[in-house]
């Protein structure tokens, strides 16, 4: 394998037969893809890399303002090595800025974690807005991509779309300091891992330094071209679907340039059915991200 299927989003939308059967192998066989020809503007996606380059660019005193290890959540900042994607390796070399839903009806899931109120920067109004346009944007794209799995994979029209009408779903953007020394090979901007969610879209601008793990065996750089998105699933949903999809194995290398990616996380509801485990007791969606979110967010250890 030397390189990725780039499926055409309009074409998957109106379930064009070559596009659909590239979904399929890039879903059970490698668990990666890219889509151009996206329904979010690019003029909204280079907004919200301005704004993010902005928040970014503050001093560490002002972005501690907004510290999520002060929280009890994933909301807000994350300086650099406060996440741990994988404890053989050492922190990951990236700062970080995460946000979720701005939901504004009362529900039972209200006070749980996953569904925290946002911390924003008091300064940067434009942050929140752009932010909340942007997530609401994906979740259009990360559905209609779940539905058109449901379809290759001949589950039933519902099998994900009703489950995600509060879902637990994750924007963020990294960070990575251009080094002017690369660290040992102990230390990566993120380190091997799956994602441990559903469904990962990620924006990307120039050299991302992101690799993926082909079933040879071997890492492949991955890049993708302005306009284009890069697609990959997590372990949640190679669960939910019996293992028909593919998690891959994935890590983001150090460069001597700073670089910003926006990955957009989507998992469904809190209380959502994903399997059983090892002693037949049902997973649910929420205890699965709680336990993941608990043992790689270092101010959750």
């Amino acid at each position: 394998m030397n390189n990725l299927y780039t499926i055409d989003f309009d074409l998957l939308k109106k379930n064009d037969f070559a596009s659909l059967k590239k979904l399929k192998i890039a879903v059970t066989k490698i668990g990666f893809l890219k889509l151009n020809n996206l329904p979010i503007s690019n003029s909204l996606i280079q907004s919200i890399f301005n704004e993010y380059k902005l928040f970014f660019s503050k001093p560490n005193s002002e972005k501690n303002e907004v510290n999520m290890k002060f929280t009890n959540s994933n909301r807000g900042w994350g300086e650099s090595k406060s996440e741990q994607v994988n404890q053989k390796f050492l922190p990951d070399l990236k700062e970080m800025y995460d946000s979720g839903p701005e939901i504004k009806l009362t529900h039972e899931f209200q006070n749980l974690p996953y569904y925290a109120k946002n911390v924003w920067p008091n300064d940067m109004p434009k942050l929140k807005e752009i932010s909340n346009e942007f997530y609401s944007n994906c979740c259009d794209v990360g559905l209609i991509i779940l539905n058109k799995i449901a379809k290759i994979l001949n589950f039933s029209e519902s099998f994900f779309s009703d489950k995600f009408d509060l879902p637990m779903a994750l924007l963020r953007c990294n960070y990575y300091h251009g080094l002017h020394s690369l660290p040992d090979k102990e230390e990566f901007g993120i380190a091997p891992h799956t994602d441990y969610g559903c469904l990962t879209l990620l924006f990307t601008e120039n050299d991302n330094g992101l690799e993926i793990k082909t079933p040879g065996s071997q890492w492949l750089k991955v890049q993708a071209k302005k306009n284009e998105l890069i697609i990959n699933f997590g372990d949640m949903l190679e669960l939910w679907t019996n293992h028909k999809v593919k998690a891959t194995l994935h890590r983001v290398k150090n460069t001597k340039n700073e670089r910003y990616s926006i990955p957009f996380f989507f998992n469904p509801r809190h209380d959502t059915l994903i399997g059983k485990d090892g002693n037949n007791s049902d997973i649910y969606a929420g205890d699965y991200l709680a336990y993941k979110y608990d043992s790689t967010y270092k101010h959750k250890m």
